[in-house]
C-alpha cells in the first residue's frame, strides 16, 4: 500500500466515522447530498464505471470521503466552494479506496444555509483532456486486428464474442478446458513512456469469470525476458468493473518497452470455464 493509499484510508475511516456523528454545534451544519456521479465519454453510448464514493472538498480543504449516495454535512455559511472527486476502490479491494485522478473534478459554487439541505443529484464526470489511452479495447471495432493478438500460453486465444456483452454489441471471451488450462495473451505492439509524465498508469477492465484473472506487463532486458505481474481478480459471476494500479508493476519490470498482459488458469475445481472481458483501457497522463 502505497503512503498516499494508506493517507487516504485514514482519512476515509476517520471523517467518515465523524460525518455519520456530527457533534452538536449552536449553528447546525448544512448538508449537500449527491445521489451519484455518473461517467460520460464521448463516442461510447454505455461507458462503464464504477465510483463508489465521493470524496469533498470544502473551500480546497478535505471534508471527508462519503459512500454513495451521499449526504454531507458542511459546517459552514453563505457561499462556498465545493469541490467532489470521483472515489473508486484500488484493485478492486474495499481496503484501499482512493481518488481517481483521471476522472475530472465536479466544483459547485453553493449558497450554504445552516440546517438546509442542497440536493445536487447525480454529478457527471468525464476523463480529464491530458488523459490518454495506451490501450483501448471494447472488441467492437477490430479491422485493425484485436489489440490482444500475441498468444503467450494455451491453444485458444482472447477472441470477439456476443455471448455475454457488458456494453456494446461484442465483448471477448477466453474458453479454457481441461486440456487447455492455462491461457496467456498479451497486446500485440509494445508500449513505451507511459510514466514519463506522471508515475501513474492505471487498468480499468470489466469482465466476468470462471477463473482468476492475472495481469501485469511483460519485456526484454538484452536478451533476458522480464516479467512483471501484480493484481489479480478472482473469478464473478456477474459483469464487475475494477481498476488496477498497474504502476508498479511497469516500475518493477525496469524495461523500456513491454507488452500488457493477462494470464487465466481453470480452477482445479472446474472441467471448463470462460472468462469474458470488455472494456479494456490502460490510461495514463
Amino acid at each position: 500500500m502505497t503512503l498516499r493509499t494508506a493517507t487516504g484510508l485514514f482519512s476515509f475511516l476517520l471523517l467518515t466515522l465523524a460525518a455519520a456523528c456530527v457533534p452538536d454545534n449552536e449553528v447546525p451544519p448544512a448538508f449537500v447530498t449527491v445521489t451519484d456521479l455518473e461517467l460520460r465519454v464521448a463516442g461510447e453510448t454505455d461507458p462503464s464505471e464504477a465510483i463508489t464514493e465521493v470524496w469533498v472538498f470544502v473551500d480546497n480543504v478535505f471534508e471527508g470521503a462519503f459512500p454513495l449516495p451521499a449526504r454531507v454535512p458542511i459546517l459552514r455559511a453563505g457561499e462556498t466552494e465545493l469541490r467532489f472527486e470521483a472515489g473508486i476502490r484500488q484493485n478492486g479491494v474495499s481496503a484501499t479506496p482512493d481518488i481517481y485522478e483521471f476522472y475530472t473534478p465536479v466544483n459547485v459554487t453553493a449558497d450554504l444555509v445552516p440546517g438546509e439541505t442542497l440536493d445536487l443529484g447525480v454529478l457527471t464526470v468525464s476523463y480529464r483532456p491530458e488523459v490518454k489511452f495506451a490501450v483501448f479495447e471494447n472488441f467492437e471495432d477490430l479491422s485493425n486486428g484485436p489489440v490482444f493478438s500475441v498468444q503467450v500460453a494455451g491453444e485458444q486465444g482472447l477472441v470477439p464474442t456476443t455471448e455475454r456483452v457488458r456494453s456494446g454489441t461484442q465483448s471477448g471471451v477466453i474458453e479454457l478446458t481441461a486440456r487447455d488450462s492455462l491461457v496467456e495473451v498479451a497486446t500485440g505492439r509494445f508500449l513505451s513512456g507511459l510514466t514519463d509524465e506522471r508515475l501513474s498508469v492505471w487498468l480499468e477492465v470489466d469482465f466476468l469469470s470462471d477463473a482468476p484473472i492475472q495481469w501485469g506487463v511483460s519485456g526484454l532486458n538484452g536478451f533476458d525476458i522480464v516479467r512483471s505481474f501484480d493484481p489479480i481478480s478472482r473469478p464473478r459471476n456477474e459483469w464487475t468493473k475494477i481498476y488496477f494500479n498497474l504502476t508498479p508493476a511497469i516500475i518493477l519490470a525496469n524495461v523500456n518497452e513491454y507488452t500488457l498482459n493477462l494470464s487465466t488458469l481453470l480452477p482445479e475445481n472446474l472441467s471448463e470455464g470462460k472468462v469474458y472481458l470488455d472494456n479494456i483501457k490502460l490510461v495514463h497522463f
